[in-house]
């Protein structure tokens, strides 16, 4: 008897991203037929710090982080974005530079369109423009909530944010990350993440193992974090779905 193959169910890539799923039909059409289906390698530099973008980004299970850069030095984490979002939203209204270095930290797939296709296409749509403004916000908001709970947490609930946010944006509970690579997000020294972590593992709410972390207990990890990954998450709907507006 032949074998059964195995069935996988089919996604459609063009709706994997939310923001390019917010547009309608025909415009998401018109944009993607512009774009292309890309793989991003863990470590990818999409852009650098006060350097012009070459193409928009819009990740469907990849993540990218957003690096601040001082002197040329690569300090900490500003945002992270994955399929709920877009890297170079602002070029759509005239801004071409990357405010930070933009590194893949998780692999995967993402639409990739010239930066200048981009710039006609919101030009030629209100939608569009609408759309990267209110990411603009709610990134913005993110990234303003970032700042203070680096002041008013402590580093456990600041890794339990990340490691929350992370498995969010990759919509996976394994993340391939290093100690050094989440060290580098949170700004701070490799051994406090390693201590952080390791307490995470003894209470079994994440495995570690060769630059894996695998999230056991999603609720257990949000109970372990601070409010500000919730805060996000609501300011994010809030804004995409127009009530802010």
């Amino acid at each position: 008897m032949d074998a059964i193959p195995f069935w996988k169910p089919h996604i459609d890539q063009s709706l994997a991203n939310r923001l390019l799923a917010r547009l309608r039909p025909a415009e998401r059409s018109r944009l993607l037929s512009r774009a292309e289906w890309v793989e991003l390698d863990r470590q990818q530099i999409l852009g650098r710090a006060g350097e012009r973008l070459s193409h928009v980004y819009f990740p469907t299970n990849s993540m990218v982080s957003l690096l601040s850069n001082l002197n040329g030095t690569r300090n900490c984490g500003a945002s992270q974005l994955g399929f709920e979002g877009m890297l170079g939203a602002s070029a759509g209204s005239g801004v071409s530079a990357s405010a930070f270095d933009a590194v893949v930290s998780g692999a995967g797939q993402a639409w990739r369109i010239r930066l200048n296709v981009w710039r006609g296409q919101c030009l030629a749509s209100q939608s569009l423009r609408v759309i990267a403004a209110r990411y603009q916000y709610a990134q913005l908001s993110q990234m303003g909530t970032m700042v203070a709970c680096v002041h008013c947490h402590s580093l456990a609930q600041r890794l339990a944010r990340l490691l929350m946010a992370s498995t969010t944006q990759l919509r996976s509970p394994d993340i391939e990350m290093t100690h050094a690579g989440l060290a580098q997000l949170l700004g701070v020294r490799r051994a406090g993440v390693t201590v952080a972590a390791g307490l995470l593992q003894e209470r079994g709410v994440i495995q570690y193992a060769r630059g894996h972390i695998l999230v056991l207990d999603s609720p257990a990890l949000l109970a372990q974090s601070c409010g500000c990954f919730l805060q996000d998450r609501r300011i994010y709907e809030r804004v995409m779905s127009g009530s802010l507006a």
